[in-house]
């Protein structure tokens, strides 16, 4: 049986090495991307030493960069059967006229959007394939603290409901992962943010089912759903008072 292949977008970070040790487990071979090419190059390493039957490729990649994003596209040698992306940067806003701001808007969406359509292009053409999108319930409605990343993850969100629309009819599956917060440390110090975090470990597990049972729509849990359907129905007059 001819083996799967799995492009990881940002594979670099907790989650992106969850992820890749799922699949690597699930007989996927592997084509790992990030901007740390020392921590994919530890990455692949590690999963050969565990899943020697697996085949890993690495690359590094500036996603700002368009002429770095072709030249890595085309030195990949396995055809991808997906992608999964977790590519992603936020900045809080201390003054509107922030250039970092605006890499927050590039970097989540806009460049981000011009490599994922190299591999859109190559499923379209195969008429198979999947894309995997980590994005954000900040994407949910805008807040005064990030709506610079939100906007960026709004509009990846619309993105991705417009790609299922389009490839209704192909045999392309497209889902959007919407976390709250993901734990990135070891700080157990209890805050409402803390008890909001989910383990990279758990959301791994829990795209991998998801991609399974073929879901649009993943939140990271119920609680996110439950706290974003409130917030998207609070009226203006209430919402614009809030400091969130």
């Amino acid at each position: 049986m001819t083996k799967k292949t799995l492009t990881i977008l940002g594979a670099s970070c907790k989650l992106g090495i969850e992820l890749s040790f799922i699949y690597a487990k699930n007989n996927y071979n592997l084509i790992l991307i990030s901007r740390n090419y020392q921590k994919i190059n530890h990455l692949k390493k590690s999963i050969e030493q565990k899943f020697p039957n697996i085949s890993i490729e690495i690359y590094e990649l500036n996603i700002l960069d368009l002429d770095n994003q072709k030249l890595v596209f085309d030195n990949i040698k396995e055809v991808s059967s997906g992608v999964i992306s977790l590519i992603g940067e936020t900045h809080y806003i201390e003054k509107i006229n922030d250039q970092k701001l605006f890499n927050v808007i590039n970097v989540n969406f806009t460049y981000l959007i011009n490599f994922l359509c190299f591999f859109l292009d190559q499923f379209e053409k195969k008429n198979e394939g999947f894309v995997i999108c980590v994005a954000s319930v900040a994407g949910l409605r805008g807040r005064a603290k990030n709506f610079f990343y939100g906007s960026a993850k709004a509009a990846l969100i619309t993105f991705l409901s417009g790609c299922r629309n389009y490839f209704n009819n192909n045999n392309i599956f497209i889902m959007t992962v919407l976390p709250g917060f993901i734990k990135n440390n070891n700080d157990k110090k209890k805050t409402i943010e803390s008890v909001l975090q989910i383990e990279p470990s758990v959301l791994a597990n829990k795209i991998f089912m998801a991609h399974k049972q073929k879901k649009q729509i993943l939140y990271s849990s119920f609680v996110w759903k439950f706290i974003m359907k409130i917030i998207q129905i609070l009226p203006n007059s209430i919402f614009n008072k809030l400091k969130l």
